[in-house]
C-alpha cells in the first residue's frame, strides 16, 4: 500500500496512508495546491495534477437525522388523492354519483398500483382505498337504485 506525504509552507506531513490522505483531503487539510508525494512518483505534485487522488473522494457523512418523533416527508401519489376526491365528489352529484364513481375507482387501482412498483417510497394508499370504497359504494348503490326503479316501472299498472 502506498504511504503519501504532502506538505505546505515548509511544513511536512506523512507518511501516511492512501486512507488517511483522502481523509485529509476532505477535512480541508490538504487542497487542491498541496504538493503530494509518494514513492515511485518522480516528483512532488500540487494534489490537482494526481489523477489517482482528485477522483471522486469517499467521505464518510453521517446521514441526518430527524429530530425525535418527526415523521420523514414521503410524497403522495397524485392518482391516489384523485381517487379520493371523486369518490368524495360522488356523494354530491346525487343521480349522477356513477359520473364520479368510476374514475374514483379508476384512479385508485391505478395509484395503488403505481404506488407498489415505485423505487421510492410513496404515501397515498390510504386514499386510494378511500376512493376506491366510495367509487364501488357508489356504483353498487346506482345499481340498486337502477334496479329498483325499472322493478318499481316494470310492476306499475
Amino acid at each position: 500500500m502506498a504511504h503519501w506525504h504532502y506538505g505546505e509552507n515548509g511544513q511536512h506531513f506523512g507518511p501516511v496512508d492512501e486512507n488517511g490522505i483522502r481523509q485529509a483531503i476532505a477535512a480541508g487539510a490538504v487542497q487542491p495546491h498541496t504538493l503530494v508525494w509518494r514513492e515511485g512518483m518522480p516528483d512532488w505534485l500540487p494534489l490537482s495534477q494526481v489523477s489517482e487522488l482528485v477522483g471522486p473522494v469517499p467521505v464518510a457523512v453521517p446521514y441526518p437525522q430527524a429530530p425525535y418523533g418527526a415523521v420523514p416527508y414521503v410524497p403522495s401519489s397524485g392518482l391516489a388523492i384523485a381517487s379520493m376526491v371523486c369518490g368524495i365528489v360522488s356523494l354530491f352529484l346525487c343521480y349522477f354519483a356513477i359520473l364520479g364513481a368510476i374514475p374514483a375507482v379508476i384512479c385508485g387501482h391505478l395509484a395503488l398500483t403505481r404506488i407498489k412498483e415505485s423505487p421510492i417510497p410513496m404515501g397515498g394508499r390510504g386514499m386510494a382505498i378511500a376512493g376506491l370504497v366510495l367509487g364501488y359504494t357508489w356504483i353498487g348503490l346506482t345499481i340498486v337504485a337502477a334496479i329498483a326503479i325499472s322493478f318499481a316501472v316494470s310492476t306499475h299498472p
